[in-house]
């Protein structure tokens, strides 16, 4: 009952209910003035002005329903931001737990590449996961051309040095693909995104056991997951303009647009 209570405790203390509260409500207010600016933009500009009179006064609704739109997805907007930013905030108070774990499995990868090494089989010191697996390839390559000794005995210089550079090319295609297969196949069964984990890929070996590192690639993570919800805003938003430019379009054409005053010539001298 205990071991529960401060694993509720430790969940909820990072949580900032103050700082969601700010978030949201400069949002909000950030909209409601978006909004009630565009409608003064379009009052200005005359989009506002129809020849009924009950459709011209209808149109000023829009000094309320627009500032409250805006307000609306002010708010959404808020809480999503405000949302992703205390997650964040929650996995950095993980950091000293994750760098201790990690720490404890460097040690133990160190030491079995202490041990490779006395062997001259392996190096990954300071060097990225896509170098590591281009090394591998081209360890593969060089026990198959074993096989082939005898054929490149007889080779010349010349010879020698081209078929060198194709075990090269050879290992770099390897080794990218194997990097690309084993990309699609994690994002595949894990549904993490390709992208992020590309990213391991062009990362050191150390780096993998470092928790900003790590960290960092999980906040990745959760700013793919709420990519739609910000999408699913803009939509809102481009929906809200499309409706304004289309009763302004509809009112154009059934000709419920005032016309324009010719401008009045000049006072003779």
């Amino acid at each position: 009952m205990e071991q529960a209570r401060l694993l509720l405790t430790a969940l909820w203390e990072p949580f900032s209910f103050l700082s969601l509260f700010l978030y949201t409500g400069l949002a909000l207010l950030l909209g409601a003035g978006a909004g009630l600016l565009l409608a003064f933009k379009l009052q200005r500009l005359g989009w506002l002005a129809r020849n009924k009179r009950w459709h011209h006064w209808l149109l000023k609704l829009y000094f309320l329903l627009l500032p409250l739109a805006g307000g609306f997805l002010g708010f959404q907007g808020g809480m999503l931001y405000g949302s992703q930013q205390q997650i964040y905030r929650h996995l950095d108070s993980y950091a000293p737990l994750v760098q201790t774990l990690a720490d404890e499995v460097w040690s133990d990868f160190q030491a079995y590449v202490e041990t490779q090494d006395e062997q001259g089989q392996l190096a990954v010191r300071d060097v990225s996961v896509q170098a590591l697996l281009d090394q591998l390839a081209m360890d593969y390559l060089r026990s198959e051309r074993q096989a082939e000794a005898a054929l490149r005995a007889d080779a010349s210089t010349a010879e020698r040095i081209a078929l060198d550079l194709l075990d090269r090319l050879r290992a770099s295609l390897l080794g990218k693909a194997i990097g690309e297969l084993a990309v699609e196949k994690t994002a595949r069964y894990s549904g993490l995104d390709e992208k992020v984990l590309t990213q391991v890929l062009d990362a050191r070996i150390g780096q993998l056991f470092q928790a900003d590192f790590l960290l960092g690639l999980l906040k990745r993570q959760i700013g793919h997951v709420f990519k739609p919800f910000y999408i699913a805003l803009l939509i809102q938003l481009g929906l809200l303009l499309v409706l304004v430019a289309a009763e302004w379009g509809v009112s154009r054409w059934l000709r419920q647009l005032p016309a324009r005053q010719p401008a009045e010539p000049l006072a003779q001298l």
